[in-house]
């Protein structure tokens, strides 16, 4: 009977361990077509899905596509709290000989992140293992190579090791006159603005800044625009009087960041058990929910809401007092405007009886447990039924 036991717990995990994979991959190709149709709230949705169970797969392939996804985000990735733990626990599950790639966008998120917390050495070091690991590609490394060369000249200047930089600007041939293609004049006309900042040559460095932050505003890329705008921020702010004389550049700055940083749901500082803006404790949350309910065979719906524009979730949760539903529903923010939410048959009447509610939001997408056994599926359905309707 024990063994019996252990057979069906093993077959149990399988068959999540399954699901989870098949979820990944369905992840990441949403992902990418969100992302390349420039639905970027909804492609950093699936991010934080991926990244919430990324460290559950098996498979090598998953981690690399999970990194590069978290690479585009990466300026944005980088304020996530608690990223640096789950970027440093693959960093140990990585074979430095068989996935260098790993590594060095590894690195590159972590030098990121150290320069968001000031961290500077950390933030070099990181950067010169990411061009390091980068370099040790056989092939096909020129996306992780670019990143890494960027990242490591843009963190020399802003700790000010200009002839580091220098060095390097020359080793990777980074001149006007060299460039390829539109990005890489972008990257050195930036690199030179920051020089020309900080070696006090002021008015070619506030020129070129304002021209380079406009393109900026008007691009709907978002690495590089995200990337950019906050190294100059952090560079415009070593002038000591910098609030003062560049206002209106720093501004510029945080316009851009901002506009970015809306993809992520802001806290609204309210303690109600039902909103969950943690992605890897709501996902852990939600499988929980749906096992516990399902075993009572308790109809569950799975949707995805956008507030319309006089609301917040401030508004919206005070009004409906949601706090009453702990057992009955799940909330998770996943961006400034939209949320994702988990409920029961019985709330589900609560809420389309509810004038207010239906007032306040938008309606995206939605799922049902009626022929579903696991959480996973349920998600995957509704991420497939909303992917096929943006496209």
């Amino acid at each position: 009977m024990h063994t019996c036991s252990q057979s069906s717990l093993q077959n149990s995990l399988n068959t999540e361990l399954q699901l989870i994979e098949s979820s990944l991959t369905l992840s990441i190709k949403q992902f990418q077509t969100y992302y390349s149709n420039k639905q970027f709230d909804e492609a950093f949705a699936q991010l934080q899905f991926i990244l919430a169970t990324i460290e559950r797969s098996g498979n090598p392939e998953h981690v690399t596509e999970a990194l590069v996804c978290c690479v585009k985000f990466a300026s944005i990735v980088a304020i996530i709290p608690q990223s640096d733990m789950l970027i440093n626990s693959i960093i140990h599950s990585i074979d430095s000989d068989s996935s260098p790639q790993n590594l060095s966008m590894c690195y590159y998120l972590l030098s990121i992140l150290a320069l968001e917390k000031s961290n500077n050495p950390e933030a070099v070091q990181y950067a010169k293992s990411a061009y390091f690991y980068a370099l040790e590609m056989k092939e096909d490394r020129l996306f992780y190579e670019c990143n890494a060369q960027l990242q490591l000249v843009t963190t020399l200047l802003e700790v000010g090791s200009f002839e580091e930089a220098k060095n390097y600007i020359g080793q990777f041939n980074w001149y006007i006159e060299q460039c390829k293609n539109d990005a890489e004049v972008v990257f050195v006309h930036s690199i030179q603005a920051s020089t020309n900042f900080l070696k006090q040559n002021y008015e070619m460095a506030v020129f070129s800044m304002s021209s380079l932050l406009k393109k900026f505003n008007e691009s709907n890329e978002i690495m590089y625009t995200s990337f950019l705008s906050r190294h100059f921020y952090r560079i415009i702010k070593k002038h000591p009087d910098s609030n003062d004389l560049y206002s209106d550049l720093l501004t510029f700055c945080k316009e851009i960041i901002e506009r970015h940083n809306s993809f992520m749901a802001s806290e609204i500082n309210k303690p109600q058990s039902v909103l969950i803006y943690n992605s890897k404790q709501f996902y852990k949350l939600a499988n929980t929910f749906f096992s516990e309910h399902s075993d009572e065979n308790n109809l569950i719906s799975m949707y995805k809401f956008k507030l319309k524009n006089h609301m917040t979730f401030r508004k919206l949760f005070e009004v409906m007092n949601i706090g009453t539903a702990n057992s009955q529903l799940i909330i998770y923010p996943y961006c400034e405007q939209k949320f994702l939410l988990i409920t029961t048959g019985k709330y589900k009447e609560v809420l389309s009886n509810s004038l207010h509610f239906k007032n306040s939001v938008v309606y995206i997408g939605s799922a049902e447990n009626t022929e579903h056994k696991s959480f996973y599926e349920l998600y995957n359905e509704l991420n497939l039924t909303i992917v096929s309707h943006s496209l």
